[in-house]
């Protein structure tokens, strides 16, 4: 058992050794062309690392035996070579803490007219006296046999002349009220005029009150 582990470990590692120097031999040549690329097209002198030339272990996830996968960065050009690599490009959804609303049962208190049972004895007797005596007024004609004063007022027409003269003293003296002006005293007004004594070739408005 432990020989077969070995040999399947030691297989492994050959494979892994193969592809390793695979990718080193690409590589190598990829970073031939753009070097000749470079050299012959564009002599400017660019900084360092902007083409993206990483040295981080992109394939050191074997175990430890990927130390040739450093030169990672030159995929960024897109070059013609393909050796069946497609990547695939994950939308990974990551929770993110946010307010969620929840619906909260709050008990109000209400009042309830509840029916409460009293006691009542029914049917309850009522004690109502019959037949009971009501008085009653009934006239009764008398016959009278002699006749009897009995005061009855009867109108009684005055004569009025109408219609009647009624005399009126024309003419006949009128009061009039009569406006008689008054003359009144009214305080006279001195005005002053005030001269500084100072002159000057300007007009000035001071120069009198």
């Amino acid at each position: 058992m432990n020989a077969m582990n070995a040999m399947n470990a030691m297989n492994a590692m050959n494979a892994m050794n193969a592809m390793n120097a695979k990718l080193f031999v690409v590589f190598a040549l990829m970073a031939t062309a753009l070097a000749e690329e470079q050299a012959a097209g564009d002599t400017k002198k660019d900084k360092r690392g902007i083409y993206g030339l990483g040295y981080g272990g992109g394939y050191g996830g074997y175990g430890g035996y990927g130390g040739y996968g450093g030169y990672g960065g030159y995929a960024s050009y897109n070059l013609p070579i393909s050796h069946g690599v497609s990547v695939i490009t994950k939308a990974v959804a990551v929770p993110v803490a946010h307010p969620v609303p929840v619906a909260v049962e709050k008990h109000v208190p209400v009042p309830v007219k509840v029916p409460v049972a009293v006691p009542v004895d029914r049917p309850y007797a009522v004690h109502v006296p019959k037949p009971y005596p009501v008085e009653v007024t009934k006239h009764v004609p008398v016959p009278v046999d002699r006749p009897v004063p009995v005061p009855v007022g009867v109108p009684v027409k005055v004569p009025v002349p109408a219609p009647y003269a009624v005399k009126v003293p024309q003419p006949y003296a009128v009061p009039v009220v009569k406006q008689i002006p008054v003359p009144v005293v009214q305080p006279a007004v001195v005005v002053e005029k005030y001269n500084s004594g100072w002159q000057s070739g300007y007009p000035s408005g001071y120069s009198s009150w």
